[in-house]
């Protein structure tokens, strides 16, 4: 019996997002799930090639050639410039589709990234006008993360690390697809601990994301290491033994393993 093509597609989609570092929670029916195959991951392009000629849809078969001419390796400008032509066009016909979304968030990658001199005033812009125009979409929510990593650390002389911080804040608050809030809810608990803002603001944040359940918790080893520190210095040592446990069981072979294991202990000695 041959499998489905969405569950053949939904399975790419899965591998896409781990490859980018944002991992899937299994939930039937969101409604962003569909839009999701449209990113790019090594596999993508031929699926949607395989779904456009399913349908017989020549917008989703023009969509998949030329994001696989983006991504083909190696890397080329003048193929950037070609597909920046060809998501404009797409973008243009249809800007509220999966396909044109799909299309606008390339081509701010394209300025981002695809240039060999790359334009992040225009990329940053357009990462803001997505999530701002398309609140609730998956290329919305996801350009946010990218405009959120730009805005961090940027300097501006109107505006102070903290007020940045907590103007961004305020927009994240309008995330609504789990994996794009815990992405978030990490970058911001990062950014106010290395910038030694507030230790007790970092903790809320990074909280806020390790709560936000993982389907694979091989790749919040991270997350769950900064939460363990920041919960010790704290003294929230319950919340500390928690992390470290979760640690402990998934990152087997972290080679911060056996320090792990330690402070677990040392900690579970002074309950």
């Amino acid at each position: 019996m041959q499998p489905k093509l969405f569950d053949i597609s939904r399975a790419w989609l899965v591998a896409g997002l781990l490859c980018i570092g944002v991992p899937v929670v299994e939930a039937a029916g969101d409604n962003w799930e569909e839009e999701a195959l449209l990113l790019y991951n090594s596999g993508s392009p031929k699926i949607n090639e395989l779904r456009a000629l399913s349908t017989g849809d020549e917008r989703l078969k023009s969509y998949a050639l030329t994001l696989s001419l983006l991504f083909n390796e190696p890397l080329r400008e003048e193929n950037a410039l070609i597909a920046r032509a060809s998501f404009d066009e797409l973008f243009k016909k249809n800007p509220h589709d999966d396909v044109g979304l799909a299309s606008a968030y390339y081509l701010a990658r394209i300025n981002h990234r695809h240039l060999d001199e790359p334009d992040l005033d225009a990329a940053r812009s357009a990462y803001q006008f997505l999530f701002e125009s398309y609140p609730t979409r998956f290329f919305g929510e996801l350009a946010f993360q990218k405009y959120l990593l730009m805005e961090i650390y940027k300097s501006r002389p109107s505006e102070s690390a903290i007020e940045r911080l907590m103007r961004l804040e305020y927009e994240g608050r309008r995330l609504v697809i789990p994996d794009m809030r815990r992405s978030y809810h990490r970058s911001i608990g990062e950014a106010y601990k290395s910038l030694d803002l507030s230790m007790e603001k970092a903790y809320e944040h990074l909280k806020a994301a390790y709560d936000i359940e993982s389907s694979v918790p091989e790749t919040q080893t991270d997350l769950m290491w900064s939460l363990s520190e920041i919960a010790e210095k704290l003294g929230r040592d319950e919340v500390a033994i928690a992390t470290l446990e979760d640690f402990v069981k998934t990152a087997r072979w972290d080679d911060r393993h056996s320090e792990a294991a330690t402070r677990l202990s040392r900690l579970k000695s002074n309950q």
